[in-house]
């Protein structure tokens, strides 16, 4: 007698051997899509690092010298604008790392355009020895005289080190730092940068 039709059997094989078949391929699709994801993650924190390491660099590199220095923070003379050989408040520049909006930027003080420069003269504090240069900024941010650029963001950890005890005499400067990823932290990455002219303020110690 011929056979009309595929016994049960035959039809739960079949829907079995199907949905093997299906899990398997979706299997290999996700595998491929996840594997390309971390592929584009990767060059994407390969791409914020180099952009830091230019970013800070553009800062390190040509700064006269290293004024202060804690774990989340470094403070660099940048420029004697006023050729007075000491420290102004407006030539200083302060790195910094924000823990709760995980953010590196850079703060600088801008006087009003619309100030005289004796206004701009007053203001403008020259350091000595005894500044405090945190409170130096807290006070100009305060006065609402300070901008801040940022430099990277999504940033899970950020430390900084020197190759000298004392600022002034430092002339190299690492920045251990983590990003926050699609697929989590980062491994820590260093970046290495010095002053290529070291030149601290003639009034300092």
């Amino acid at each position: 007698m011929k056979r009309r039709g595929l016994s049960l059997l035959e039809m739960t094989l079949a829907i079995g051997l199907t949905a093997i078949i299906g899990a398997a391929i979706a299997a290999m699709m996700a595998a491929a899509t996840n594997s390309l994801t971390s592929k584009d993650d990767g060059r994407q924190s390969s791409i914020r690092l180099a952009t830091t390491q230019v970013r800070l660099g553009a800062y390190i590199a040509p700064s006269r010298c290293i004024v202060d220095k804690n774990n989340s923070h470094i403070t660099l003379w940048h420029e004697d604008s006023t050729e007075s050989k000491t420290i102004n408040a407006s030539e200083i520049r302060w790195i910094q790392f924000n823990e709760e909006n995980k953010l590196l930027a850079v703060k600088f003080i801008v006087f009003p355009e619309e100030w005289s420069d004796s206004m701009i003269d007053s203001y403008d504090t020259e350091c000595d020895s005894d500044t405090d240069y945190e409170s130096l900024l807290y006070s100009f941010e305060d006065e609402g005289l300070v901008e801040s650029i940022p430099l990277v963001d999504a940033i899970a950890s950020c430390n900084f080190w020197m190759n000298e005890t004392e600022p002034f005499e430092a002339t190299h400067v690492s920045i251990r730092f983590s990003l926050e990823s699609t697929f989590g932290i980062t491994h820590d990455a260093v970046i290495d940068e010095s002053i290529r002219l070291h030149q601290p303020p003639t009034e300092q110690p």
